[in-house]
């Protein structure tokens, strides 16, 4: 059996063979030169057309290349039975929460206003909140969204954080289920949205959402695309429900060039780079499960594909 490679071009040459050589005794073919598709038993990819996975018959075995695997699970024609795995660890964890933090203290220390002022010449002083005065909610408490809301509150911020299901992290107050969404909400005026996926969060970016918060909040969303409605933001943005937002995923990407959020006031874009696994994390976390699978052993990182995380 074989195993077949379609990854991002950012990584050049180093990925491709960092896994060769980690796996020495595996036959690993870059798509497109996948050879008989019926040999095929394992792959690793980042994009894929729908359809796609149908050529090969015999997969038992699929790993994204990062954290996010909806795109993966939309796939009408997504095999079904197969496993799946992702690829996170700590460090991939790290990069998100020097994310959320970073933004945060943008809009917390307002950063967008020093810089305007200097391209007016303007020596605009402007007095500024110590960071326990500020409520900062983070949504989602997996491996990312759990780092990003301790280094938050270690940084000093009043930090809550909302889930599915309830959690215990210390120095962060926990809300959790739609009973708790609405507190938190309300006691949050920086919303950092890092949950994954699925069908109850999709489009939880919304106008109600926004309106549940304290007029003049901050919107920062690393999590997915579909988690945003995107006229909503604008909507928000534009009436001052909002006064700023980073985003990082949107539903349509790359961002196209003639998109109105581009141009909208105090918005900012960033193109879903909020964290992104290091070769070293990939080739180790792929090699491993795919050793591990081969033994028939507990896979790392593995996907509920019904649950969708």
């Amino acid at each position: 059996m074989a195993i077949l490679a379609w990854l991002h071009n950012a990584y050049g040459r180093d990925l491709i063979e960092g896994i060769r050589a980690a796996l020495p005794d595996e036959d690993v073919r870059e798509w497109p030169d996948a050879g008989d598709p019926a040999e095929i038993d394992i792959c690793i990819v980042f994009r894929m057309p729908h359809g796609f996975l149908k050529l090969f018959r015999n997969l038992q075995l699929m790993s994204a290349t990062g954290a996010g695997i909806d795109h993966y699970l939309l796939d009408p024609d997504f095999p079904k039975g197969i496993r799946m795995v992702r690829i996170v660890d700590h460090d991939f964890a790290s990069r998100m929460a020097d994310y959320a933090l970073a933004w945060t203290l943008f809009h917390h220390r307002d950063i967008a206003h020093f810089l305007a002022a200097q391209q007016q010449h303007e020596w605009a002083y402007k007095i500024m909140r110590s960071a326990r005065e500020v409520r900062v909610g983070v949504m989602g408490l997996g491996q990312m969204g759990r780092l990003a809301a301790e280094r938050l509150a270690g940084v000093g911020y009043d930090t809550a954080a909302w889930s599915r299901s309830r959690h215990a992290v210390p120095g962060v107050t926990c809300f959790a289920g739609p009973d708790g969404f609405d507190e938190f909400l309300a006691r949050t005026e920086i919303l950092i949205n890092l949950l994954p996926l699925t069908q109850t969060t999709r489009g939880i970016l919304s106008a109600a959402t926004f309106a549940g918060m304290p007029p003049g909040g901050v919107v920062i969303s690393a999590g997915r695309g579909g988690h945003l409605v995107e006229a909503d933001l604008v909507a928000a943005l534009r009436n001052g429900r909002l006064r700023a937002a980073t985003i990082d995923a949107f539903p349509v990407e790359p961002l196209p060039k003639d998109s109105p959020l581009w141009d909208v006031p105090n918005l900012h874009v960033t193109p879903h780079c909020s964290s992104t696994a290091s070769i070293r994390t990939i080739v180790d976390t792929f090699a491993e499960n795919v050793r591990r699978f081969r033994s028939g052993r507990e896979l790392v990182n593995e996907v509920d594909t019904v649950a969708g995380y």
